[in-house]
């Protein structure tokens, strides 16, 4: 078991790479902390609409797989309350990383000088 392609908006691919250099690390991780960040910050399914943008990225298959995925999943199903096609969680999926990235520019651009991101964000 293991995601299937997404497009990333391209406001939220510029987030994803804003994000990748602060922390260091690479893209699969930060769509990971993304997807954690949103589904951490939501009461509910997300609500909000991203306009994708000429320049869409494609979230790669197999970047969340076995038993990360299967984490994911259930929350995502715990977190909308209700069954889940395999469609359907992936559009919720994109939905959580696209709103995590957004929560994570946000403190991106609210930590102090001093203040380390990777602290921040937890």
């Amino acid at each position: 078991m293991s995601n299937r392609r997404m497009l990333l908006s391209e406001e939220g691919k510029q987030i994803l790479d804003r994000v990748v250099d602060s922390l260091e690390c690479e893209r699969p991780m930060a769509v990971k902390i993304a997807l954690a960040k949103g589904i951490s910050i939501s009461e509910g399914p997300v609500s909000e609409q991203y306009s994708p943008g000429k320049n869409k990225w494609t979230i790669p298959d197999n970047i969340i797989k076995d038993k990360e995925f299967l984490l994911f999943k259930h929350l995502i199903i715990n977190e909308v309350s209700t069954p889940l096609t395999d469609d359907d969680l992936h559009k919720h999926m994109l939905a959580f990383i696209e709103k995590g990235l957004r929560k994570l520019e946000d403190d991106l651009e609210n930590k102090t000088s001093m203040e380390d991101f990777r602290l921040r964000i937890i």
